[in-house]
């Protein structure tokens, strides 16, 4: 992430103005649709709420259970915006949802979200810093520095389970503090570095957008593969997180917990460049949305199916294009090229040494039979006087006569 000092501070700031800006034109519903008008039948359960929880809000309704009633365990089988085709399309539209709700409140129609190339298979988060997302404070390794504004955000969306037994549904109030511990979670090993930038470039080169069962445990799949379910070369492991979840993961706090992550500010550069890999697979591969599953896929992510919860309804085709010619934004990436290994770089210098001797061993030979020809011209002349020659007068006489 390449930002001037200016051009930082005037992102934190544009993200702090829409934690505390209420949506001009959307409110949050907080009760199921059987109690949405009240106790009284005549009070509807809808509240305001901040641009950017509504951001955090969306996100937390796409992955939230189903309430089955009084005394039963609630339905967690249905996941509108993970484990699926649709990651890819949902996350697209949540972002570009924050990017112009923020351009009409700062009246800029040019503000951009910037990404965060985090495949750097480091072991430190380096837009963890206080003139962007926040350092580690000194006195909590598990919180941001109270020289970062984002020491001050509190999450929304924290008490899940009381959604899950009393029906409720997340509404504004804010609780808790973000929590962060980059690369902390001793634990788990695997999640305690960055994806490598290997692992972008093996990643782009797959050929399939999803592969049956377009869910978690598809292999060879590009959308499972960025998502972070399977190796970054294609093939699906259980054990394996790479890439979106990793980074995810790595953040070991609000930004690794599905319902919670949007609330670590974090979350929105993360998914910026998850969608510049997305476009940029589909600039090589120029797939078409055919090969998007019109059906078959898990609820809320076949082909023509609107995307939960965002209104007006947009579908998951309207998504799969590309950005530039589409959507009106690009992104600025230097993608990482192959890396040739050594036997592979012999063959190269074998190849090119023996097109050289080819080469000079031709330009010899020419030299060699021009000299020959010049030779043979000054004894012998190339047409006798008993050949007849050809004329402008003969040229005339018979126009049908091709000329090769």
């Amino acid at each position: 992430m390449t930002m001037s000092t200016a051009g930082k501070q005037a992102f934190v700031n544009s993200l702090d103005q829409a934690k505390r800006t209420v949506h001009p034109d959307l409110v949050i519903c907080t009760r199921r649709y059987q109690e949405v008008f009240g106790p009284d039948g005549n009070t509807l359960q809808f509240e305001n709420i901040t641009i950017y929880n509504y951001f955090v809000w969306s996100h937390y309704y796409s992955v939230s259970k189903t309430y089955l009633g009084p005394g039963q365990a609630s339905f967690g089988g249905v996941d509108f915006s993970h484990e699926g085709p649709g990651f890819v399309t949902w996350h697209r539209f949540h972002l570009l949802q924050l990017e112009r709700d923020m351009q009409d409140m700062l009246d800029d129609p040019t503000f951009a979200l910037p990404y965060w190339n985090f495949a750097t298979g480091g072991s430190e988060c380096d837009i963890c810093t206080d003139n962007l997302l926040g350092a580690r404070s000194m006195f909590d390794m598990n919180s941001i520095s109270a020289n970062s504004v984002f020491s001050q955000w509190r999450v929304i969306c924290e008490t899940v389970d009381d959604y899950d037994s009393l029906g409720t549904i997340c509404n504004s109030t804010e609780t808790s503090p973000i929590r962060r511990n980059p690369g902390g979670n001793v634990a788990r090993p695997m999640v305690q570095r960055l994806p490598e930038s290997q692992d972008v470039l093996d990643c782009l080169e797959l050929n399939t957008f999803d592969t049956p069962p377009h869910y978690s445990t598809s292999s060879e799949s590009f959308r499972n593969t960025i998502e972070g379910y399977s190796a970054p070369q294609g093939l699906y492991d259980p054990v394996i997180r790479s890439l979106h979840n990793l980074a995810h993961l790595f953040l070991n706090g609000t930004g690794g917990q599905t319902h919670l992550s949007p609330n670590d500010p974090i979350f929105v550069l993360l998914h910026t460049f998850t969608d510049a890999i997305f476009d940029e697979w589909l600039r090589r591969h120029i797939p078409g949305e055919v090969v998007y599953p019109e059906e078959d896929a898990p609820i809320g992510h076949n082909r023509l199916f609107n995307m939960v919860p965002f209104w007006p309804p947009v579908t998951n085709a309207e998504m799969f294009v590309s950005a530039p010619d589409n959507l009106g934004y690009s992104y600025e990436v230097q993608w990482p090229t192959h890396a040739y290994t050594l036997s592979e770089i012999i063959t190269i210098a074998i190849v090119a040494a023996v097109l050289v001797v080819g080469v000079v061993g031709g330009v010899i030979a020419c030299a060699t039979r021009a000299h020959s020809y010049r030779s043979a011209e000054g004894l012998e002349p190339l047409l006798g006087e008993t050949f007849r020659r050809y004329s402008e007068d003969d040229r005339r006489v018979d126009k049908s006569q091709s000329v090769v």
